[in-house]
C-alpha cells in the first residue's frame, strides 16, 4: 500500500455548503433556494457575461499564465506595480500557493477563529502547526493574536470582514497590528468581503504595501463580481513576497474566460453598486426579522449574517432544506448553535422567512 504524507492524518475533509442539486436528488423538490455559500444572488456581472461569450471560439488555444491585462487592470484599480500582484485559480489556489512558498515543517501560523477553514487546512498540510486565537461569536482581539506569535511563527490569517460572524478590523486595528508584527511574519489579510464593507473606517490598505512588506493582501472575484464558478482570485503584496510566489505557481491555473470575465467585472460599477444596495436592504431586513423571532444576529460587514438559532439550530437548518431552503449550519466552524445566511434578493429573503415562521409554529 502507499503510504499518503504523515501531515494528512491531521486533515479534516472540507465541509462545503449543500448544492441545488444535492437537496433536489434528495428530496425531490423543484422549488430550491441556495443562501449557504455567499454567492451573487443577482450573479455575475453583465459585462462579465457578455466577454465570457465572446471568447467562445479561442478555447482551445492555452490561456496566458502572466495575464498582463487583467493584472494590469488590478494594478491600475488599486494603485500598485504590477510586480505587485498574482492571481490564482480562486483565493484557494492563492492561499495553497502562500503555504508551497512560505509555510515550512516545524513552523506554525496563527490566525484568529472561528474563520475559514483553509487556512489552518494549508497550515497543517505543509508541516506546521496552527495556532487559533478566539472563540464563537466573539470578535478575536488582534492584540491577542500578535502575542500568540513566536519564533516559529510564518504566517497570521486574518480574514476581513470574517467568514462566518461578519466581524471587521478597522484601519486603526489592522496598524496597531502590523506594527507589532515581526518582518519576518507574513500577515494574510483576506478581503473577500471587503466590498460589501459600508463601515467609516473599513481598512484600505493597498498604499501600505512598501511600508510594510510583510502585508499580504487577498481578493476574488467570487464574490460581489459573481465569479465564483470560474475561480479566480488576486492578491497584491511586497514584490519578493510576489516573485516567490510565481515560482510555484501552476502556469496555465487561471482559464482564459477567467481572465477576460474578471476584466470586464472591474469595469462594471454599476453591478457592484447594484449589488451592495440589495445586499444592504437584505441585512436590515433579515437582522429585524430575525431579531423580532428571539434569535441573536452578529453584526455583519459582509454579504451574509451569522444568527444564533441555540440547540435546536441543525433541526432549523434540516427542516429548511427539506422544504427547498439552503443555507449553512456552523457545526464544522465549532458554532454549533449558529447558522450563517446569504443575503439573497427580496423573494428569496421573504421565502426564508415563511419557511423559518413554518418552523417555529411547527
Amino acid at each position: 500500500m502507499i503510504e499518503p504524507r504523515p501531515e494528512l492524518s491531521k486533515l479534516s475533509d472540507y465541509v462545503p455548503g449543500k448544492s441545488i442539486e444535492e437537496i433536489r436528488e434528495r428530496y425531490g423538490l423543484n422549488r430550491i433556494v441556495k443562501l449557504a455559500s455567499n454567492e451573487n444572488p443577482l450573479g455575475a456581472s453583465p459585462k462579465a457575461v457578455e466577454a465570457f461569450h465572446q471568447i467562445a471560439d479561442s478555447l482551445h488555444l492555452y490561456p496566458r499564465g502572466d495575464a498582463p491585462k487583467l493584472i494590469d487592470s488590478i494594478a491600475q484599480k488599486f494603485g500598485v506595480k504590477t510586480s505587485q500582484i498574482i492571481i490564482g485559480n480562486g483565493s484557494d489556489e492563492i492561499i495553497d500557493m502562500i503555504g508551497k512558498a512560505f509555510i515550512r515543517q516545524g513552523d506554525n501560523c496563527v490566525g484568529i477563529t472561528p474563520t475559514f477553514s483553509v487556512y489552518k487546512f494549508t497550515t497543517l498540510s505543509n508541516g506546521a502547526d496552527f495556532i487559533g486565537v478566539g472563540e464563537g461569536e466573539q470578535k478575536a482581539s488582534l492584540e491577542d493574536l500578535a502575542k500568540a506569535i513566536n519564533a516559529k511563527t510564518r504566517v497570521a490569517f486574518i480574514c476581513n470582514p470574517n467568514n462566518p460572524t461578519g466581524a471587521y478590523y478597522s484601519e486603526t486595528e489592522i496598524r496597531d497590528f502590523l506594527k507589532k508584527v515581526p518582518q519576518d511574519v507574513l500577515v494574510f489579510l483576506d478581503e473577500a468581503y471587503s466590498e460589501f464593507a459600508t463601515a467609516d473606517d473599513y481598512p484600505q490598505l493597498a498604499g501600505l504595501l512598501d511600508e510594510y512588506p510583510n502585508l499580504f493582501i487577498n481578493r476574488t472575484f467570487s464574490k460581489i463580481y459573481g465569479l465564483a464558478g470560474l475561480r479566480i482570485g488576486y492578491a497584491m503584496s511586497n514584490e519578493s513576497v510576489i516573485k516567490a510566489m510565481w515560482k510555484i505557481k501552476p502556469p496555465f491555473d487561471v482559464n482564459q474566460a477567467a481572465q477576460v470575465a474578471a476584466i470586464a467585472a472591474l469595469g462594471d460599477e454599476e453591478h457592484v453598486q447594484n449589488t451592495r444596495k440589495m445586499n444592504a436592504e437584505g441585512v436590515k431586513v433579515l437582522t429585524d426579522a430575525f431579531e423580532s423571532f428571539g434569535f441573536k444576529v452578529l453584526p455583519t460587514q459582509a454579504n451574509f449574517i451569522c444568527v444564533r438559532i441555540g440547540e435546536r439550530a441543525k433541526e432549523m437548518v434540516a427542516f429548511l432544506e427539506q422544504n427547498g431552503m439552503i443555507i449553512r449550519g456552523l457545526t464544522s466552524f465549532g458554532m454549533p448553535e449558529h447558522v450563517r445566511i446569504t443575503l439573497g434578493k427580496p423573494e428569496e429573503n421573504a421565502f426564508l422567512l415563511e419557511l423559518v415562521k413554518k418552523w417555529l409554529e411547527a
